[in-house]
């Protein structure tokens, strides 16, 4: 009898303390969320922005907006709050205003801005940066920046092909054009083309069409190339540019392409390109010089 009595007990604790360990483990899960009614949520302004961050779906990005007093307690808030989006070259891709209401708040007194995917320009790099401006009712502002978001983004083809079409639009168009040894060269237009990176960069471009007008292919191997001004300031070309891939002409053949060249002003007046390719029958040196404008 007093054995099965010890059974009995032994059974009896054994399974209370089943039960005290699955109440703990659901404690420690709800720990993850604070109830919206819990002590240190008050109504009140806001002192600091304590949480901001976002959070990318199929088709939006979610951010979570949280908002403390000067004791960090946890606070709703009234006020208007402008969400700005970057890609990480400072571009500005996204820019909102929402209106930020204590009824809005959800659990642990978070606001959501739901952005969606479709509403973001493209940036030039895959990830980005957010900045939320909080001015609250009383004319309070503060902010807050979260880093590493994903963002829509330009292909490099993409962005190569913005470049051309800035620089089409903006181009100079020339038409100068100048026959040697029956070799026609052609200025097509000129203008600033970008270079898109971390810095960006504005470079001098010029385009031309070189036609080779005799039955046997015809060297080009410039040299002296330069973009000069009426003060005889000289600019260098730099290489990069698609001419860069040719060394002659094939016979009757006409291409196409365009040198780069650096250091060049914005400001600069009545440019012009110069430089020498192949020697006439003297031996001297046929001169190319075009005017750009």
């Amino acid at each position: 009898m007093v054995k099965k009595i010890v059974i009995g007990v032994f059974c009896m604790i054994s399974l209370l303390l089943l039960c005290g360990c699955t109440e703990t483990d659901s404690g420690d899960q709800a720990l993850d969320e604070v109830d919206s009614g819990d002590e240190n949520i008050v109504s009140d302004d806001a002192e600091y922005i304590g949480t901001f961050y976002a959070a990318k779906t199929d088709d939006s990005l979610k951010f979570t907006l949280i908002f403390n007093d000067a004791e960090n307690k946890l606070v709703t808030a009234t006020g208007t709050a402008k969400l700005t989006i970057y890609d990480d070259y400072d571009n500005k891709i996204f820019e909102k205003e929402y209106v930020v209401d204590p009824s809005k708040a959800g659990t642990n007194s978070k606001y959501t801005l739901v952005v969606s995917l479709d509403d973001i320009e493209k940036g030039m790099t895959e990830s980005g940066y957010a900045e939320v401006v909080f001015t609250s009712k009383t004319g309070k502002v503060i902010n807050k920046i979260t880093n590493a978001i994903q963002i829509p983004y330009l292909t490099e083809e993409e962005i190569l092909k913005i470049s051309e079409q800035e620089f089409l639009e903006d181009a100079v168009e020339s038409g100068d054009s100048y026959e040697l040894d029956d070799v026609e060269i052609t200025i097509l237009r000129s203008g600033f083309y970008t270079i898109y990176g971390e810095e960006s960069e504005k470079i001098f471009r010029v385009d031309l069409k070189i036609e080779n007008k005799y039955g046997q292919p015809k060297d080009f191997t410039p040299s002296e190339v330069s973009v000069y001004d009426k003060y005889e300031n000289r600019y260098r070309y730099v290489s990069g540019g698609s001419l860069d891939e040719f060394s002659e002409i094939p016979s009757l053949d006409t291409i196409e392409g365009y040198w780069f060249f650096e250091e060049v002003p914005e400001n600069m007046e009545n440019p012009r390109l110069f430089f020498k390719n192949g020697r006439d029958d003297n031996g001297e040196w046929l001169i190319y010089d075009f005017n750009l404008e």
